[in-house]
């Protein structure tokens, strides 16, 4: 470098820079020389020195493989790395063998990307490299195979890497052992195998909790432990669902590598294995050497399961009391309130495989089974019924059924179990309770029946006019209240949806009630109305077991509606009572809760056709007074029949020899001349006969002459009084509308009337009562 021309103030400072570069270490001294100049004089000369130092390169060593058999090749591989800017030149070093049992085979192999002279002699136990050149921030490698007839652990080092500019690298050390019989195969097993064993099974395990296993090298034909065996073998867990070969296997997990020493004899333990997922068929796969291009693939002979460690988050749920789904829990022990579901319909069941840490097994996919436990409610006499879980569907690990089904009701415990997921282990000794995942026992209910069946357990029978006092029956009134002979009863049963019946379903959790109850009448013919206002509430027994009985009240009365025609209408002509009865029941004491609905009849029982026990005849009625004219010394008897509408007119009821009314149902009313009140009194004793009563009046005797009104009070209450053996007394109503005519034009609602009179001349004649004396 050198510098002219330049000027310097005085008390004043210049520089003069330059970057400098050498591609040689070392120090190296420079001085300026003497700085001249026009008038100030010469300055002295100034030194410095720089010292360039260099990257010595980095050196790596290999055997791959590194364990062989007597007689076995490796490669032996010296590669080395320049970290510098500027190319390492005049590289060389010399790899002596750490004995001359190892020795570079034939054909050697040898391979050279570092330039200058690589020299390996078939036979001799040693690697060198002269004159060699690294590129500037880049790597080479000088290879050669190697062999021995000798076994044994060879511990080999490069020696130091010297070069001409660069520095020397250290030298790097490898291990090539060498074993007197390479194995043919692999095995693995249980650690409690005994010794000398070349196979066993490998029973189930458990998801994340961690177990061991031994693995065995084989001699030749795999009959026998080869306890000279050393060197690295490479483990993985692997899935054998697929069926492939053991080399296809999907790996699972990488489980390391397993190194045998001489001192193992061929057999050794690889402890903590441990796998957080569910398999339902794995094998260990073993792999030789564990580096470089295997000679030996085997896979444990036995295959084995790794189940979940149990089922949790198990829970019943349904969309309503019929249909499944998740909208509600069915946890209901109660026997009163909550929840409820219809046995037999169907309902959710979920759960999740977990493993031994708590953590969903996202791979399980197997079929719960569900086990009853215990029966919780009804807390005494409790019948534990069938449980169905349908078919599963399996998503990240949780199991899911909408088609469970209970067969009874009442609240159960249960779990869930699953024996099957880990069948692959079925013959190798696992326990029941190593194979199995269960749950915890959880409560699920409360279970209600589905439906209720009646059927008939009497023949009813009607009373023929409502009278069984009266031998002479064959017809009964329209609007005449009947009652029962033989009462209905049905047998009540709780059933599921499957028609099973629910024995349960007694003591408290038996919700049915009379009121609850529907008894409807009709007639063959529908243009027949009945009137059931009489029908009271039917009596309801709980007989136990899921049965009960429905009977109808005693005092049921029913009748054909009595219509009102107005001409031109008509009676209705006679016709045969055809009248059927059906009895059903519902429990709605579960209605409350949003879902749970009602229980209903399916099957109503139905009796058809009720006999009637002295005939079925049915007549549209009327009873009829006509005036009556006598002497007042003579008792006095008044027309009275009853008459029926044969479909053209009204005629007497011949039949009529049941109707019964008595005194006080007749009503005295408009005393007339010298008849006063009570006069005459009223007798009418007995039944009808063949349509007619024996209504009469008494004599008023000498001087009381004159009439008196008759109203016959059939209707439901009555007016006026009366007089019976000469004492007056108020009127009673007949409460017998059937017998009421149409008398003013109006409808079949009007009591029959009549005039009575004594003593008075009847028109113009001046007679008042004639009997013909023979």
């Amino acid at each position: 470098m050198s510098f002219s021309g330049g000027s310097l103030n005085g008390n004043n400072v210049c520089t003069v820079t330059v970057t400098v570069t050498s591609t040689v270490a070392g120090s190296y001294l420079n001085s300026t020389g003497t700085v001249t100049t026009a008038g100030a004089g010469n300055g002295a000369a100034a030194t410095a020195t720089l010292t360039v130092t260099a990257n010595p390169p980095i050196v790596a060593k290999s055997f791959t493989p590194n364990s062989i058999a007597v007689g076995g090749a490796s490669t032996l591989a010296v590669t080395l790395t320049n970290s510098n800017a500027v190319a390492a030149t005049g590289v060389a070093f010399t790899d002596a063998y750490p004995s001359v049992a190892l020795t570079n085979a034939s054909p050697t192999g040898l391979s050279n990307s570092c330039g200058g002279i690589a020299t390996a002699v078939a036979g001799a136990s040693s690697l060198s490299l002269n004159g060699g050149t690294i590129a500037a921030n880049s790597s080479c490698t000088v290879s050669v195979t190697v062999t021995s007839a000798v076994a044994g652990g060879y511990l080999n080092s490069t020696g130091p890497v010297v070069t001409g500019n660069v520095g020397t690298g250290t030298a790097a050390t490898a291990t090539l052992t060498v074993v007197s019989s390479a194995p043919s195969g692999f095995n693995a097993f249980e650690t409690g195998t005994a010794a000398g064993s070349v196979s066993g099974v490998i029973r189930t395990k458990v998801a994340a909790s961690a177990f061991g296993l031994d693995v065995v090298a084989l001699k030749t034909g795999g009959a026998a432990v080869e306890t000279a065996f050393a060197g690295d073998v490479k483990l993985e867990l692997v899935d054998a669902s697929a069926g492939a070969g053991c080399g296809a296997h999907a790996l699972i997990r990488n489980l390391g590598t397993l190194t045998f020493t001489a001192t193992d004899l061929g057999r050794k333990t690889l402890a903590g294995i441990s796998e957080p997922n569910a398999w339902p068929n794995a094998r260990i796969r073993m792999t030789y050497p564990a580096t470089g291009v295997p000679t030996i693939i085997a896979c444990s002979t036995d295959n084995f399961a790794i189940r979940p460690a149990s089922f949790g988050g198990v829970a019943a749920s349904d969309a309503d009391s019929a249909a499944a789904g998740a909208a509600r829990a069915l946890d209901n022990t109660a026997a009163s309130g909550g929840v409820v579901h219809k046995a037999g319909q169907p309902f959710r069941i979920a759960a999740t495989a977990y493993n031994a840490v708590g953590v969903a097994t996202s791979n399980y996919a197997g079929t719960p089974v569900s086990s009853l436990t215990a029966c919780v409610l009804p807390v005494s006499g409790c019948t534990l019924g069938a449980l169905s879980t349908g078919a599963w569907s399996t998503v990240s690990g949780t199991a899911t059924t909408d088609g469970a089904s209970y067969s009874e009701v009442g609240a159960f415990a249960m779990k869930l179990v699953d024996a099957g997921f880990a069948a692959v282990d079925a013959a190798d000794g696992s326990t029941a309770a190593e194979m199995t995942i269960e749950s915890a026992a959880v409560n699920v209910g409360r279970f209600v029946p589905d439906h209720f069946e009646l059927t008939t357990a009497s023949t009813p029978k009607f009373k023929t006019f409502n009278d069984t006092t009266c031998g002479s029956r064959s017809f009964t009134y329209i609007g005449q209240p009947f009652g029962y002979l033989t009462l209905p009863e049905a047998m009540i049963t709780a059933k599921n949806a499957a028609g099973g019946a629910t024995t349960n379903y007694a003591g408290a959790l038996w919700k049915l009630a009379a009121s609850d109850a529907t008894q409807t009448y009709v007639d063959a013919d529908v243009s027949h109305t009945l009137d059931t206002g009489l029908v009271g509430t039917p009596v309801l027994t709980e007989t136990g077991s899921g049965a009960g009985t429905l009977k109808a009240n005693a005092t049921d009365e029913i009748a054909f509606a009595r219509p009102n025609p107005v001409p031109p209408l008509t009676p209705p002509a006679p016709f045969p009572a055809d009248i059927t009865l059906t009895m059903s029941i519902q429990d709605i004491a579960e209605n409350g809760v949003p879902g749970n609905g009602i229980i209903d009849t399916t099957t109503p029982a139905v009796f058809p056709s009720i006999l009637f026990d002295s005939g079925n005849d049915i007549r549209f009625g009327r009873l009829i007074l006509s005036n009556a004219h006598g002497s007042e010394l003579l008792d006095l008897p008044v027309p009275i029949e009853t008459q029926y509408w044969n479909g053209s007119g009204f005629v007497r009821n011949t039949a009529d020899s049941c109707t019964r009314l008595v005194a006080a149902n007749v009503a005295l009313s408009g005393w007339k001349r010298d008849l006063n009140a009570c006069e005459t009194s009223v007798s009418l004793p007995g039944l009808f006969k063949e349509g007619r009563g024996n209504l009469k009046l008494s004599k008023p005797g000498v001087g009381n002459t004159g009439s008196v009104n008759l109203t016959l009070q059939l209707g439901a209450t009555a007016s006026g009084s009366t007089c019976v053996a000469g004492v007056p007394t108020a009127a009673v109503a007949a409460s017998q509308t059937w017998l009421q005519g149409r008398w003013t034009g109006a409808g079949y609602d009007q009591d029959p009337t009549a005039r009575a009179s004594f003593g008075l001349y009847r028109g113009s004649k001046s007679l008042i009562y004639l009997r013909e004396m023979y």
